[in-house]
């Protein structure tokens, strides 16, 4: 049986703290979190782990190593209630899970030194330091890699019971897990193949427990993204009835205002009709290009371009977009424009802002071409995503990727050399069933 050095005894209470602690960081990546949550964090972790470390070695009678599986449990979830502001039941939630990535990485090693002659493989007494290293360290990654992009976030909106079940079936299993660690406390009862069992079995269960959790994080997001969805498509709807009804009259009284000044030349003064007409000139951004929903968002875009200081160059053709629908048409120009906008607003006065745009049928496929100064660009499964966290926020370039494949078709996004490039291509021959 591999042997473990006494001063690695000493300290096995104060590792299995920090080792749980380093997992519930791995789970809390989307939750609020509190003013210098580093400093309180780090400031607990090493009040908790002295305190394990002198309870040891003073003897303290009601803490002894059982006990301190529980306490260190209870850290874990007290870690989440002290840096984010959050309910406790969440930080029930988010501390178990923190535990049981501890309990399996630790399960996996412990099967590991069970194995015959590891400790004479390995060489040299404190090898097990790599050990836990090497074990912890892949085992945080590959859950890290897991839970990246599919973290609890509080607007998912897991129901309390949800938590507390969770929750309670890793109480539970943990004080299973406690039972075994007390059955195979004294290694020259078992053999080392009732050892390897015993932990995998300890193991088998934490994986698959957050594998539980992982798949109801999964499912609960993707509800919350289908709602958010519906919300945007009703929005979007209300916003096309309300641009277009505000396009046609700013047309309207450009117009009527074209003919006032045709009535009145002659009857002011030729400079001051001059600043007339240049002022009502300002306002004719009319865009035309033979379909109403390009014509609306066009000259919005230019409108908005102009105030800010944006250059707005497009190459449009309306013909041949009979087949796509006009909210899915409005859906797909309409976020494409605002996130250039966005984008160049967003940029430091000395940039060059400039938003350049091609919509327009070719060859049987329809093609969206954008190109735009930007920033940095954060992308996530291939989508652009900015750190603004409003509910709606990042919505709409999933709007587009759903009209995209709507019809069959594509959309890719690029950033080189501080510049954004946007392209769709649709199939008009996919017809929406």
């Amino acid at each position: 049986m591999y042997h473990t050095p006494a001063w690695y005894s000493n300290l096995r209470d104060v590792g299995m703290l920090w080792q749980a602690l380093s997992g519930v960081v791995l789970f809390w990546g989307a939750l609020p979190k509190r003013a210098h949550y580093r400093v309180l964090g780090a400031s607990f972790a090493l009040t908790g782990g002295a305190f394990l470390y002198f309870s040891h070695q003073m003897g303290l009678l009601f803490l002894d190593r059982g006990s301190n599986v529980y306490l260190v449990y209870l850290l874990c979830v007290a870690l989440v209630q002290l840096c984010c502001p959050v309910s406790p039941w969440t930080a029930w939630m988010i501390g178990a899970m923190g535990y049981l990535a501890q309990q399996t990485c630790g399960s996996l090693e412990l099967a590991f030194r069970a194995i015959p002659g590891i400790d004479h493989v390995l060489g040299f007494q404190n090898s097990i330091v790599l050990l836990d290293i090497a074990f912890y360290s892949l085992g945080y990654q590959v859950l890290l890699r897991i839970f990246r992009n599919n973290h609890y976030r509080e607007e998912i909106a897991f129901s309390a019971l949800q938590k507390i079940m969770f929750s309670l079936l890793a109480t539970l299993f943990s004080l299973g897990f406690y039972t075994i660690n007390q059955y195979v406390r004294g290694w020259e009862i078992l053999t080392w193949t009732e050892i390897v069992i015993n932990a995998l079995y300890v193991a088998m269960g934490g994986i698959f427990l957050l594998a539980a959790q992982y798949g109801m994080i999964c499912s609960q997001r993707v509800a919350h993204e289908n709602h958010v969805m519906q919300t945007l498509l009703y929005a979007q709807a209300s916003q096309w009835e309300a641009s277009r009804e505000h396009t046609e009259l700013v047309n309207e009284k450009y117009h009527d205002l074209k003919k006032l000044l045709g009535i009145i030349r002659g009857k002011v003064p030729p400079a001051q009709l001059d600043a007339l007409s240049e002022a009502v000139d300002a306002y004719d951004d009319h865009v035309s290009t033979g379909n109403q929903v390009l014509d609306v968002v066009l000259t919005e875009g230019r409108e908005i371009c102009r105030k800010y200081g944006i250059q707005l160059t497009c190459y449009v053709n309306g013909e041949g977009l009979a087949f796509l629908e006009e909210m899915d048409l409005y859906a797909l120009l309409k976020n494409a424009v605002d996130n250039a906008i966005e984008a160049v607003r967003a940029l430091p006065n000395e940039r060059e802002k400039f938003i350049s745009l091609i919509f327009r049928k070719e060859d049987g496929l329809v093609m969206l071409h954008t190109e735009n100064p930007c920033g940095d660009v954060h992308f996530v499964d291939g989508l652009p995503r900015t750190r603004q966290s409003t509910d709606y926020h990042g919505y709409g370039m999933k709007s587009m990727l759903r009209v995209a494949e709507k019809y069959g078709g594509t959309l890719t996004c690029l950033a080189k050399d501080q510049v954004f490039y946007l392209d769709v291509v649709l199939f008009p021959e996919e017809q929406p069933g």
